[in-house]
């Protein structure tokens, strides 16, 4: 019985331990043309441009535009390119998904699969970038979706430490990094009592143990700024780790990720980071728009996690959730949109932007929500999320209206490189074709079947 249970044991860690066994997709060496395609710029206030082209040479955009293909100065195409008639078909920017823990979660029951926290309160030397895996079987299904890039959050604690943009393409940690420090992630705060049925502690207790988060946070932050003054009156001083990461944040030049769900969350949190000197970005966002003059005044863009989800209150209208980035982003607040589940669901990120386009965004903000935005958020709005000359081609071909449920991405580029767009699901799937798929002379079924035995 021992032996058995080793072996189950064995065969059950290694599928959950399993690799992606698809290979990254290598730099781009011929150019590529893309004509007669519905392009979807994601430039802010762009019109869609008809049976429009875009040529893509050394990973990057050289030329845009309508018609016939020609180059960024109105010179002839280059003759060796490859060319790709997309009558029909619909291009779009890369997706980036926000806010996500893909590549640090494998599988949810398995601890050494989940690198997301830390133990500890404080952490803001955590770097989610160095803990993602670059073969993880939910990097090919994100891409699937569409999900090129993807800014990925480390979790737990106050402060959980920085979230990093990763490109969903590469051998290494260091080749998906593109920004490695793209700003501190915390936790804030509720600022409302829970109801005893939600926990042990009563009115009181909460309200202490609120003082003392709180407390935490302005003793930590001071401690941060006041290691800032002294490092930059001495260089010479000794490197505190935790303290260094933050010295961007705390002058403004990155953000800081607040994770707030709740109208008081989000008040005290923007009141608290703004005082202070630094720019916060709200991610969550479910009570925006009850402090939209708050987030307007201190120009606060939201990353709204969840538009396919349930109402968070029972007296909430059931499509609040659905409404919420249209009620943000009609107010003239910069919106984001992020799955806000599992990272495996990550593929889904564009039925989000549908859903929200569905209920009163407008269509190009919705996608812009899923490219641009977020691109601007990590601060490489000048090198992806827009499709222009001179950004980077990480450009997605869709067979049908990218919001459309019934579409589906066919080909996609990540700066030039052709994506594969296979997963283990999809590997599964032609394997499992070709084994029960009809033979010459033979039913569908008679290759499954055992052939009888002879009667006795």
């Amino acid at each position: 019985m021992t032996t058995l249970l080793s072996v189950f044991i064995s065969i059950h860690l290694s599928g959950i331990f399993a690799q992606s066994t698809i290979v990254p997709a290598p730099a781009q060496t011929t150019p590529i043309i893309i004509e007669h395609a519905i392009i979807h710029t994601a430039v802010q206030g762009a019109a869609v441009i008809q049976d429009g082209f875009v040529i893509l040479e050394n990973g990057m955009i050289v030329s845009v535009g309508t018609g016939a293909p020609v180059g960024s100065k109105g010179e002839a195409p280059p003759t060796n390119a490859q060319r790709i008639n997309a009558t029909g078909m619909h291009l779009t920017p890369g997706f980036i998904s926000s806010a996500t823990t893909l590549g640090l979660i494998e599988t949810q029951q398995v601890r050494a699969t989940d690198d997301r926290t830390e133990f500890g309160p404080f952490h803001p030397e955590v770097a989610a970038w160095l803990s993602v895996n670059p073969d993880s079987n939910l990097i090919p299904v994100a891409r699937l979706g569409g999900v090129l890039l993807a800014l990925v959050f480390p979790q737990g604690g106050n402060v959980s430490g920085e979230a990093s943009l990763i490109r969903l393409n590469g051998w290494t940690t260091d080749d998906l990094a593109v920004v490695p420090d793209a700003g501190t992630v915390i936790q804030w705060p509720s600022t409302e009592t829970a109801p005893r049925w939600f926990t042990i502690k009563n009115a009181q207790e909460q309200e202490k143990q609120r003082r003392i988060t709180l407390r935490a946070f302005d003793d930590f932050f001071d401690a941060a700024r006041a290691y800032s003054k002294a490092r930059a009156a001495d260089p010479t001083l000794s490197v505190d780790l935790r303290f260094e990461r933050l010295r961007d944040v705390l002058d403004g030049s990155r953000p800081l990720f607040i994770e707030a769900a709740s109208a008081g969350q989000i008040e005290s949190a923007i009141l608290w980071s703004t005082r202070r000197g630094m720019k916060p970005i709200i991610v969550g966002g479910k009570g925006a728009p009850a402090v939209v003059d708050l987030l307007l005044a201190h120009k606060v863009p939201v990353i709204v996690q969840g538009v396919l989800s349930l109402p968070r209150f029972a007296h909430d209208d059931y499509d609040s959730a659905y409404t919420l980035p249209a009620r943000l982003a009609t107010k003239g607040i910069d919106v984001a949109i992020a799955t806000g589940d599992e990272p495996s669901n990550d593929r889904n990120l564009i039925h989000h932007a549908a859903m929200a386009a569905s209920f009163g965004m407008p269509r190009e903000d919705a996608l812009a929500a899923i490219t641009r935005v977020p691109a601007q958020l990590c601060g490489v709005g000048d090198r992806y999320g827009v499709i222009v000359v001179g950004h980077s081609a990480t450009l997605l071909l869709h067979d049908g209206d990218p919001l459309e449920i019934k579409s589906s991405v066919r080909s996609a580029w990540l700066d030039g490189r052709s994506i594969e767009l296979k997963s283990h699901q999809t590997e599964l799937k032609e394997k499992y074709d070709q084994k029960y798929a009809p033979k010459a002379g033979r039913s569908a079924t008679s290759d499954s079947m055992p052939a009888k035995s002879p009667a006795p």
